[in-house]
């Protein structure tokens, strides 16, 4: 133990005098630099019960307090609070170190060891971060930890929901939120971007901001087109800024997003100077600029001289990928259906989410290890620890616990066809595989997704009384005919959310008619 309670003299962190006021997720005006913080109608943060913590520590737990607060639910922030005073209240601890948390560990029953894990996706989001008080050996212990977690209820059967890999529901669920909050004009491309080829590449941040133009590669062959994205490799012994890579083939979706975003950045570099890049420099312009470094340079001379020395010039900064990440997670609506609660989200998340669904897939091993750009299997057990807990199949029991939390439908509830925002066009209504209308779609754009995929929709406007239980049936059967079949389980859970998404359609016809229940959290 480095430092004890019981011997240290009270501290308060040293604040500044200038007040910093942030904004809470749901709306509260607060103070950083205040002792309260008045999150949302019922949740109050008093900060001097982490009056005994050292000055650096207690700094960086403020720090990352704030940005839960920003991003999360205040019952998580609190929780997170509450979790931190009673490692510390337990142990005699005034750090975050390895030794405490070892020895809070061994003190924990099977009916608490769940506090560890809540807290280690704090923690670990703390280091990356980069706020002072959690060091890189504090999160390699965590990582190498396997903690139980709450179950809620007998449905759900998983790893922690706080720090571990996310569930397809989940994924499906930022992912959806995403795009529709990109069409709903939420947030910039290079935002979209950035945080879309995290989720889909499981890539190291450093890797995302590496990449250029000239990464990108679209082949054509007998059966398509194949679409890859040649990723610099960062962690090797030996191998300097962009002199190794590693081929990962991405769809076309993705492609698509970052060749825009590519475009894009070359025409922010021509319009600050001027003229029009050669093809070969255009090449070589990153995905992700720092922009704001564009006005250092008097020409393009100066610019070409600098990045001859200074290859990773141009290339958004960590601090900066820190901040659009946080831009977006501030404004992310996407909830888990394990905890009800706003999905947290990191980078490293979206790596172990990655590597875990290639486990799941049946890849181990050297594979695993190649597949996630590791020099070796040495680290690869954190992708494989849990993978049977992530196949536990939905059925219609467990869809009807879990809708409501994880909310899958992005639309508007409506009482009828004359509701609509297009009730008077009978092109809008959406019929189901009975030709049966199910509700309303409230844009003119083209979609030929079928009527399935309406119910993920921000643009569907679903009837109260139509007959959604068709729909959920339809879904139910099919899957049982495809676990009968012996599909494999990742092809059962691609309509995971799509089932929750009309079970919680249903479940919203159920109740009483209030204009409060009728809205539907679109993000």
């Amino acid at each position: 133990m480095s430092q004890s309670l019981a011997i240290i003299q009270p501290t308060l962190v040293e604040l500044s005098s200038l007040p910093d006021f942030r904004t809470s997720k749901m709306g509260y005006a607060f103070d950083a630099n205040s002792d309260i913080w008045v999150l949302d109608g019922s949740k109050t943060l008093n900060l001097t019960r982490t009056k005994y913590l050292d000055r650096e520590t207690g700094i960086g737990l403020r720090k990352t307090l704030c940005r839960y607060a920003e991003e999360l639910s205040a019952t998580t922030t609190a929780m997170m609070l509450s979790l931190i005073t009673r490692y510390c209240k337990d142990t005699q601890e005034c750090s975050v170190n390895v030794i405490g948390l070892t020895n809070w560990r061994a003190s924990l029953t099977d009916e608490t060891e769940h506090r560890l894990g809540a807290l280690k996706s704090f923690l670990i989001a703390w280091n990356e971060w980069g706020y002072p008080g959690v060091d890189l050996d504090v999160v390699e212990y965590l990582e190498e930890q396997t903690l139980k977690g709450i179950v809620k209820g007998k449905a759900v059967k998983s790893m922690c929901p706080f720090s571990g890999p996310l569930t397809s529901i989940e994924s499906g669920a930022l992912l959806d939120w995403a795009s529709n909050a990109f069409l709903a004009n939420h947030f910039n491309l290079s935002q979209y971007s950035y945080f879309m080829t995290l989720v889909y590449t499981g890539r190291r941040s450093v890797q995302v901001r590496s990449l250029r133009a000239c990464d990108l590669a679209c082949r054509e062959g007998a059966d398509g087109h194949d679409y890859m994205l040649n990723v610099p490799r960062v962690k090797q012994s030996g191998v300097k800024f962009r002199e190794a890579f590693k081929s990962v083939p991405v769809n076309e979706d993705l492609y698509l997003i970052l060749k825009n975003q590519s475009e894009e950045s070359q025409a922010k570099v021509e319009a600050a100077f001027g003229v029009k890049l050669s093809n070969d420099f255009r090449k070589q312009i990153p995905l992700f600029l720092e922009e704001e470094r564009l006005s250092e340079f008097l020409s393009l001379e100066d610019l070409f001289v600098c990045t001859a020395k200074m290859p990773d010039f141009l290339h958004m900064t960590h601090r900066s990928s820190m901040d659009i990440l946080r831009s977006v997670a501030v404004k992310n609506t996407a909830k888990s259906e394990r905890t009800g609660e706003f999905i947290n989200f990191t980078s490293r998340r979206f790596r172990y989410t990655t590597g875990t669904n290639l486990a799941r897939r049946g890849i181990t091993g050297v594979a695993l290890a190649l597949a996630m750009d590791h020099s070796s299997t040495q680290n690869i057990d954190v992708y494989t620890a849990n993978t049977e807990e992530m196949a536990v199949q939905i059925d219609a029991v467990m869809a009807s616990i879990l809708a409501p939390l994880a909310q899958a439908c992005a639309g508007v509830l409506i009482d009828s066809e004359r509701d609509a925002l297009r009730g008077n066009d009978p092109h809008s209504r959406m019929k189901n595989a009975k030709s049966h209308n199910v509700g309303s779609c409230g844009t003119y754009a083209f979609c030929a997704s079928g009527y399935r995929s309406c119910y993920t929709c921000v643009n569907f406007q679903p009837w109260r009384d139509a007959p959604h239980q068709e729909v959920l049936d339809e879904i139910l059967d099919e899957r049982e005919r495809q676990r009968e079949s012996g599909v494999s389980v990742s092809v059962i859970q691609s309509t995971d959310r799509l089932l929750l998404a009309v079970q919680q359609v249903i479940f919203l016809c159920q109740q009483p008619k209030n204009g409060a229940l009728n809205e539907v959290d679109n993000g």
